[in-house]
């Protein structure tokens, strides 16, 4: 009976590690969709959005997770 128990919050906290790729992806639609630029400087700003985005929720997600082994 643990077992299915330990399993179901693992599966959980598996389906909330994609929310923060979800919003910081929002948030670049959202901020680029209102930019009146040329479209190539808009796909230079979206491409270097994401990898800072991606960068911050690495060493978000890092430091919650060490915080949690300690």
């Amino acid at each position: 009976m643990s077992d299915f128990n330990n399993q179901k919050l693992n599966l959980k906290f598996h389906q909330l590690r994609l929310v923060p790729y979800l919003t910081i992806g929002s948030l670049i639609f959202y901020f680029n969709s209102n930019l009146d630029l040329n479209y190539i400087v808009k796909g230079y700003l979206v491409l270097m959005e994401c990898q800072l985005g991606i960068i911050f929720i690495y060493f978000l997600t890092a430091k919650i997770t060490n915080k949690t082994h300690k």
